[in-house]
């Protein structure tokens, strides 16, 4: 009769934990927004302006929390969105502007900028270093515009904006604060662009290949976030009184830099909190230590990188949370269904190759490649090192533009679209290194591209113990289970054409065995094709249906894997026979 006693006595704690921690999740929101509304009440003038300033420099840091923390997208030069919107209300204040007309064209402004920036930067194979030279670049061409145009802008003294009373001004800020908040929050953070967003921003070229945009979400990120740093500084100018080319300068974009990182990234409260912090002690503690605060921050902020990298608030988030990975999908619904032009096409060759050519620089990796898949079947394509195979099947997928040829998926006409719309399509990708997001759980992962999926598929049973895995990051799964997530996370996209390159690369013999296995089980349930790139013959003999020998940048030879082994031009080419 203890028995069950015993057995129930450790879950009473966790059911206590798990409740303490839904219940702290859903009050502290309103304590935090009672506590703000009433903060004029048992503040002095003093204080209240202060916490009016620390709320425009949380927003700013908000902004650049959208490009940095949420996208992945480092900018340096921020302050130049900042300024444009504190010098819109200056100016519409000193020159009798119309103030929402102003404020609007600066906004603008600043998404058009902002724009034609990112994709500079990602056109780049790494997006940082030119985006962080292009803004800073921005930001220095704002600064010297408003201190050479004098009789707009007021030149170095700039301009002094006056503005409502101490308490109106606070309840003006919170309200605007609030509004752009929960809007980019509905709109950006959350939802089905908020889970693209997370992909994007972690692992752009497994994003792709669940069918994201990835150019494109990441740039409405951007965008969005140089509007909200626009409207951060039309906030800040009334309250600050004075504004003048200081404010696109690289001091205010490394404050924001800073303010942003002690608070914590990829959160709402932490760009406030850290904002907040430096504010009050700024206003508070700067006049009077001045240089001996400016080096207690320096040190407190190269403590906090070193000793808590995602900020001083992430260990509180990390326990409201509970247990799982640091990083989770936003809840969000499946886009409607939908298929591309080929969608009756369904007897039409899954992939149809004609004359395919590709040259990196003086060296041309493919030749004039000629090559055809028919539904249901499982080419193998294999060769000596060099002979680009892997080069082929990036040119299928998309990641590379083939310099001449034709190149058709499912009788649809491919040459020249991107990964995520050969994914539209019905194309999957396996990589020789797997790739999933490693920031997500197993089952996030699952989420992810049946989000986006055309024709989702339920994840078969012998995958399920990955589709109920949420406690643990899917980088800390073994290689062979990650491979295996990899495959998960391919078919629950509902492929019609695969492509594999060398799948069972590093895995040991069972592992591999396991995995040839449920390849050719896919290949039979489905009926989807596999063209799969491999070295291993074993593999070859278990999978292929057809064998196509790549040499030199050209078809060799293709037929039943016997058929080709016996082929002289292959022995001498492939098996190094004379």
């Amino acid at each position: 009769m203890t028995v069950p006693a015993a057995s129930n006595a450790p879950v009473a704690p966790a059911v206590s934990t798990r409740g303490i921690r839904r219940t702290l999740r859903l009050a502290l929101p309103g304590l935090a927004g009672a506590a703000l509304l009433a903060a004029p009440f048992g503040l002095d003038a003093f204080a209240v302006a202060t916490l009016t300033l620390g709320l425009c420099h949380g927003l700013f840091a908000y902004g650049l929390d959208l490009s940095w923390g949420r996208a992945g997208l480092l900018s340096v030069g921020h302050a130049a969105f900042f300024g444009l919107g504190a010098y819109a209300v200056a100016l519409a204040q000193e020159h009798h502007l119309p103030w929402t007309a102003t404020v609007a064209a600066a906004v603008a402004a600043a998404v058009l900028i902002a724009v034609p920036v990112v994709r500079i930067g990602l056109a780049a194979p790494v997006p940082d270093a030119p985006l962080i030279l292009l803004t800073i670049g921005v930001g220095l061409l704002l600064q010297r515009a408003a201190t050479t145009l004098a009789p707009v802008t007021g030149g170095t003294n700039g301009l002094s904006v006056s503005g409502p009373d101490v308490v109106t001004s606070y309840y003006v800020t919170l309200g605007a604060v609030a509004a752009v908040v929960g809007a980019c929050g509905v709109l950006l953070v959350r939802g089905r662009f908020g889970a693209r967003l997370v992909a994007a921003s972690r692992n752009p070229e497994r994003a792709a290949q669940s069918g994201i945009d990835t150019t494109r979400v990441r740039t409405a990120a951007f965008a969005v976030s140089a509007a909200v740093a626009a409207l951060a500084g039309a906030l800040y100018a009334p309250v600050a009184g004075l504004v003048s080319p200081q404010v696109f300068g690289l001091g205010l974009s490394t404050s924001v830099l800073i303010w942003l990182a002690l608070g914590g990234r990829e959160s709402t409260v932490g760009p406030f909190a850290g904002a907040v912090a430096v504010t009050v002690g700024q206003q508070y503690l700067g006049s009077t230590w001045q240089g001996w605060y400016l080096l207690a921050l320096a040190a407190l902020f190269l403590l906090v990188v070193q000793v808590a990298p995602a900020g001083l608030t992430a260990a509180p988030r990390r326990w409201l949370a509970g247990p799982g990975p640091d990083v989770r999908l936003p809840s969000a619904s499946r886009r409607a269904p939908y298929r591309t032009a080929s969608e009756s096409a369904g007897d039409r060759l899954p992939l149809a190759v004609t004359g395919i050519r590709k040259s990196f620089g003086p060296v041309e990796v493919l030749a004039g490649v000629d090559l055809t898949v028919e539904a249901g079947r499982c080419v193998c394509l294999i060769g000596p090192n060099g002979a680009g195979k892997s080069t082929f099947l990036n040119v299928v997928a998309g990641q590379l533009a083939p310099d001449a040829g034709t190149l058709r998926l499912f009788g649809a006409d491919a040459a020249g679209l991107p990964v995520h719309r050969r994914v539209g399509l019905g194309v999957g990708r396996m990589f020789q290194i797997p790739s999933v997001v490693a920031e997500l759980s197993p089952a996030d992962n699952l989420r992810l591209a049946r989000i986006e999926a055309p024709e989702p598929a339920e994840p078969p049973a012998e995958f399920r113990d990955l589709a109920e895995d949420e406690l643990r990051p899917a980088g800390a799964l073994p290689l062979a289970d990650r491979r295996r997530l990899e495959l998960a996370v391919v078919l629950a996209s509902g492929p019609r054409l695969l492509l594999l390159d060398e799948p069972a690369a590093g895995l040991g013999p069972d592992d591999a065995r396991r995995l040839t296995r449920e390849l050719r089980e896919v290949n039979r349930r489905t009926g989807c094709a596999l063209l799969v790139v491999e070295h291993d013959m074993d593999i070859v003999r278990e999978l292929a249906d057809e064998v196509v020998v790549l040499a030199e940048g050209r078809v060799l030879a293709r037929g039943p894997l016997d058929t080709v082994a016996a082929d002289p031009a292959v022995r001498t080419a492939y098996l190094g026979a004379r």
